[in-house]
């Protein structure tokens, strides 16, 4: 799908009538003008973060490349003038559907009002009229994230329809002081130094090793999946992939910054599964940390993983720190 146009534009204020809106006095809604919304953008992030935490805010300030249109696609609350919340809209193609995930947070005094409710169904006809512009033969879905610590907005999302999905998990693991034990390579498997020219062989690999899950992957092109992995300050000492002959088995490719290590990526590849080949790659790569002075590690995967992929990790250290239920509902 086409994405969205220069959010450094601006528009004048363009006020929209809503027709479930709730009856509160001063209560207006309003597209995104452009830059000269991001102070207020700001200051509503840093009032739902003074209650709720660290949470993730994508919005048009953070996005330099946004897919959506945000003057026509981002919605804004205010009450008498005062901007109270707003909205944000991603959406991208999986295995298996086309998913349009509708984001939107209100300052923590307005929430449990009925303006949430409306935000959303307003987002879902934007969605609808998005989606009628771009035909697709893959079936199309709503998205919503709500997780334990958001039970109005899990509250909200099943009074409108929407059910789980899946459970993303969220898993850290402190190093230990004393030497990582390495779990034994699978037999005929080798650990090579990664090279550049190997780069497109490990993201096929890897594309390969996800095709087939139903778990919300999504499909990237190769630059993009390098673009995400630091490209073109690419750092793959934190890369562990196994060999069998000119084939990949299986890889872990993490990155670090001054927080620990992230590891977005672990995956065997069909033939070489269920033989310990993941807990070989996971061992090396928490070793290599060691090595590089990191003491924490993080790791994100999904509940229901067939290949089990929450008592992998747990296996290696890593205990779940957060859930988060991912919402679908069809069109």
């Amino acid at each position: 799908m086409q994405k969205g146009t220069n959010i450094l534009m601006s528009q004048t204020k363009s006020y929209l009538t809503l027709p479930d809106a709730p009856a509160i006095p001063g209560l207006a809604f309003r597209l995104f003008q452009g830059a000269v919304d991001f102070p207020a953008i700001k200051a509503v992030r840093k009032q739902i973060q003074a209650v709720d935490g660290d949470i993730w805010l994508p919005g048009p300030d953070t996005d330099s490349d946004p897919v959506c249109n945000p003057l026509q696609d981002c919605l804004f609350v205010e009450v008498d003038g005062q901007v109270i919340g707003y909205t944000w809209l991603v959406w991208w193609t999986e295995n298996f559907l086309e998913l349009f995930l509708s984001l939107g947070w209100l300052v923590p005094e307005w929430r449990r009002k009925g303006i949430g409710r409306t935000l959303l169904r307003w987002q879902e006809r934007r969605i609808r009229q998005i989606a009628e512009m771009h035909p697709t033969t893959k079936p199309c879905v709503f998205g919503g994230n709500a997780d334990e610590t958001q039970p109005g907005n899990r509250a909200l999302l099943l009074s409108e329809g929407y059910t789980v999905a899946f459970t993303m998990v969220w898993m850290t693991c402190q190093l230990p002081t004393e030497p990582i034990h390495l779990a034994p390579l699978p037999d005929g498997l080798e650990i090579r130094p990664v090279e550049r020219d190997q780069l497109p062989a490990i993201y096929a690999a890897n594309e390969e090793a996800f095709s087939e899950s139903d778990g919300g992957h999504e499909i990237e092109s190769y630059e993009t999946w390098l673009r995400d992995l630091g490209w073109p300050n690419l750092d793959t000492s934190l890369w562990v992939v196994a060999w069998d002959g000119d084939q990949i088995a299986g890889l872990v490719l993490s990155t670090s910054d001054e927080e620990g290590a992230h590891t977005p990526w672990v995956a065997t590849l069909r033939p070489w599964r269920r033989r310990g080949l993941g807990k070989a790659l996971m061992t090396r790569m928490l070793q290599r940390c060691q090595e590089h002075g990191i003491t924490q590690a993080d790791i994100g995967t999904r509940a229901e993983n067939p290949g089990k992929s929450v008592h992998l990790y747990e296996s290696v250290g890593y205990q779940v720190v957060q859930r988060m239920p991912r919402y679908r509902k069809p069109f």
